[in-house]
């Protein structure tokens, strides 16, 4: 089993990557994952530039320890209309990408202030969400999801509010893994086992951000118990995660040919790509 969501004091860990790598071995993992926080997060982020730096002592720790380790970023959704802040270009930098909300972020425009975190703020301070405000951060984390290459949604429901069940579809579509966190689990049983028969697939992880909590997952399994499941829904019970294809602006990094090529773009590129053509006849 892996653990594919823990923090270091490169972001808002209490631990340096070398003891949190330590406590993956001892703890009798396979794999654990680094994951710090995206740069818009005003306690702990990473900056872009630090990304090499973080993954070479990951990759160091990993070498030196004797256990396989994977550097990642935990992306926020920082607007209204599903941006995040990780960039397409950093890919070949990480692992691993996970996304998810979290309340002291930097909006990503003056808008998304209005329309997205100051009305989460709100309603969550007073635990009030309206049908209204849920199926709104629903799209959003849909958008976001939808349009960037995400292997994990990370903790859903904790800080905002949403409909679990209908972002678990873009999920199934996407490939997208619903991480199961042993700090808290935050929808009920009946909404896990309607994600399952949407197709979701989950991960357990830690959301270490200390030593003695990675690789725990007696909550997990506490919740469990209250739920109909089969083990094949759960990737990480007796297998490690394996990383997904990226894909850039809607393209396949590996080479595709012939019509398989054609289907893969981005409708952006296509239009693009008629436009181009056109323009080349008008000018013979």
């Amino acid at each position: 089993m892996g653990d594919y969501h823990t923090h270091t004091n490169n972001s808002d860990g209490k631990a340096t990557v070398e003891e949190m790598v330590r406590a993956a071995k001892d703890a009798g993992l396979k794999e654990i994952a680094i994951t710090e926080h995206g740069d818009a997060k005003w306690s702990g982020g990473l900056e872009r530039k630090k990304y090499s730096m973080v993954r070479a002592l990951v990759e160091k720790c990993g070498e030196d320890i004797g256990i396989t380790t994977l550097f990642g970023i935990e992306a926020n959704i920082t607007g209204s209309a599903g941006q995040i802040d990780f960039c397409e270009e950093d890919y070949d930098k990480v692992d691993i990408v996970l996304c998810g909300i979290h309340r002291l972020v930097s909006p990503a425009n003056f808008i998304s202030f209005f329309t997205f975190t100051l009305p989460n703020w709100c309603r969550g301070i007073f635990r009030c969400w309206s049908k209204s405000r849920i199926n709104k951060n629903t799209e959003i984390v849909k958008r976001a999801l939808s349009e960037n290459n995400i292997d994990i949604y990370a903790h859903p429901n904790r800080y905002f509010k949403v409909d679990v069940v209908e972002i678990s579809k873009v999920c199934a579509e996407r490939n997208i893994l619903i991480e199961l966190s042993s700090k808290k689990i935050n929808f009920r049983p009946i909404d896990f086992e309607r994600m399952v028969a949407a197709g979701a697939k989950f991960i357990i992880c830690s959301d270490a951000h200390t030593p003695r909590r990675v690789g725990t997952t007696a909550k997990v399994f506490d919740f469990l118990k209250l739920c109909d499941w089969k083990p094949e829904s759960i990737v990480n019970i007796d297998n490690t995660f394996k990383r997904k294809d990226r894909h850039i602006s809607g393209i396949k990094i590996e080479k595709l040919s012939g019509k398989e090529e054609e289907d893969d773009v981005h409708p952006k590129n296509k239009k693009r790509n008629k436009r181009d053509k056109r323009n080349k006849k008008s000018r013979k």
